[in-house]
């Protein structure tokens, strides 16, 4: 699925592709990398104004985040 995504309250909404795993996580695929992303911190997922859910970072792909993290 397609949405935009935050992890920062102020924060510009960040394009990503979710993917549901077996496990019942989700997949979550930033377009670009992110700056300091860490387990622990919340996410949250909109389409435009709407608010689809979130949840808490478990771990975090070393190629998800930018080299000035």
């Amino acid at each position: 699925m397609r949405c935009t995504a935050k992890f920062r309250y102020r924060q510009p909404d960040q394009g990503v592709t979710l993917t549901p795993q077996a496990d019942g996580t989700v997949e979550v695929a930033f377009d670009a990398p992110q700056k300091a992303i860490t387990p622990g911190q919340a996410v949250v997922f909109y389409d435009g104004e709407t608010c689809l859910g979130g949840g808490s970072i478990e771990r975090v792909h070393k190629a998800a985040l930018s080299e000035r993290s």
